[in-house]
């Protein structure tokens, strides 16, 4: 879906005058220069080390730039500066950290940006790529992988630095929504979910795929959230991007595009509003196991010490997004201790 922008929050308040700061001291060396949120060109945002390579992935695979990419606290950017350089210089210290979350050994083949997937999966897009003006779901980042056995997955990564909200449910409040009482309640919701406005909002070519998709994998919507016990529909504010994500992620296995896949969250550590409805979802979806959160420092932390280059991106890091030295081998936060693949085979495997 299209980016929005987000109500700041105290946190978002203090690491943008950061962030400010930090640009006035790069480029005066003064941290009490006048300075602009926003940069002039969005590249001036991305570290030097991947600069060029992120923008030629970006031309490459015509990713869509966010509307505030540019802004000293864009978390596009923030992406593109932790996770580029996994890609272009090597990923042993991201497939530890996978590892570690997953419950199982990895192998990183390669990373994407703003990824969707085939847009058969959701059915958000008219055609095979979306046009100009279509909504659709993607993920900040997508890391195709392989296990031990060489089957191939996907780990989606919602990457979240200073905004504390995800993207609600349009549908809820248009104007177009002849059937609100379907947002008001949730278990007439979970009775009729194909009249959710959502499975086909106005212009609209075809079905979206959501509830179908959550149908197929636990047997009906409700059975995805079975300890939801709120009055609305649980994916109106919020939970919304994260179900779309879900979703996404449930939608590539049962289309066989891979055998497993994971999504987790990475944040700033002290972006605590971002953390909550994460958790809040983890704690009424049916299945936690896939889901899996690694404060960022801790990627930095464990990275930063390969070589020269990669202790420069760390301080780098830390220095422009107000972020401690990070804890080298701490244990990502995870909703259950798994046992290998718990929870990731595709069905019948």
């Amino acid at each position: 879906m299209s980016a929005k922008r987000f109500q700041r929050t105290p946190f978002g308040e203090k690491l943008i005058r950061h962030a400010m700061r930090d640009r006035a001291w790069r480029e005066t060396g003064s941290r009490e220069s006048p300075t602009s949120p926003m940069f002039t060109d969005w590249r001036e945002g991305i570290y030097e080390w991947v600069r060029r390579q992120t923008a030629g992935h970006i031309e490459e695979r015509g990713i869509r730039l966010h509307e505030y990419v540019a802004a000293v606290n864009s978390s596009m950017a923030f992406a593109f500066n932790l996770f580029m350089p996994f890609r272009e210089y090597g990923a042993a210290a991201l497939e530890a950290a996978l590892a570690r979350a997953l419950g199982f050994p990895v192998r990183v083949v390669d990373l994407a940006f703003e990824f969707y997937g085939s847009t058969d999966v959701l059915a958000e897009c008219a055609g095979p790529q979306p046009k100009d003006g279509e909504k659709f779901t993607a993920s900040d980042v997508a890391i195709y992988v392989e296990d031990d056995r060489g089957s191939k997955g996907v780990v989606l990564v919602e990457v979240k630095l200073s905004e504390g909200e995800y993207t609600h449910c349009n549908g809820a409040t248009s104007g177009n929504n002849m059937r609100k009482d379907i947002c008001a309640n949730a278990e007439k919701f979970f009775e009729h979910p194909s009249e959710c406005y959502l499975t086909h909002p106005r212009r609209a070519v075809r079905d979206r795929r959501y509830w179908d998709i959550l149908q197929t994998e636990f047997g009906s919507v409700g059975a995805a959230v079975p300890v939801y016990s709120g009055e609305r529909c649980p994916f109106e504010g919020n939970q919304q991007q994260i179900m779309r994500n879900h979703a996404l992620a449930l939608g590539l296995v049962q289309a066989g595009e891979v055998a497993f896949t994971a999504f987790g969250l990475v944040h700033h550590p002290d972006n605590h509003h971002a953390v909550q409805p994460w958790e809040d979802y983890r704690s009424i979806v049916a299945d936690a196991s896939p889901f899996f959160r690694i404060p960022a420092d801790e990627l930095i932390a464990a990275a930063g010490g390969q070589s020269v280059a990669w202790s420069m991106w760390a301080r780098y890091m830390r220095e422009r997004y107000m972020l401690s030295a990070g804890e080298i081998g701490r244990r990502p936060t995870a909703s259950v201790e798994q046992e290998p693949h718990a929870g990731l085979q595709p069905s019948g495997a």
